[in-house]
């Protein structure tokens, strides 16, 4: 009983964070213009690279790869923090804009 809790748990972790990172990635590709739009669409396409990797080796050898979520859980943690900061450089690079301007 304990370890089924404990799956849901972590199945619900990784569903959470890869949902966030979606969401925070759609909100980018919404509201960023220029080349701002186009950096944050970089984490978004190495996270759907091993989806698809994972995807056409799992169809190709259903042992390939057992430990899939936590693939999924580690690619979708460094696409967040890829995220966060290009969010970061587009900030500093606004302000920094900002005060050249005055």
């Amino acid at each position: 009983m304990v370890q089924f809790i404990f799956q849901a748990v972590f199945m619900l972790l990784i569903a959470a964070l890869v949902i966030g990172f979606v969401v925070a990635t759609s909100y980018a590709l919404r509201r960023w213009r220029g080349g701002w739009r186009l950096v944050a669409a970089l984490p978004l396409l190495g996270v759907l690279a091993v989806v698809v990797t994972i995807v056409v080796d799992i169809s190709a050898d259903p042992t390939a790869h057992n430990l899939w979520p936590f693939e999924v859980l580690v690619v979708a943690g460094v696409a967040s923090v890829a995220l966060g900061a290009i969010q970061l450089m587009r900030f500093i690079a606004q302000r920094w804009a900002a005060a050249e301007s005055r």
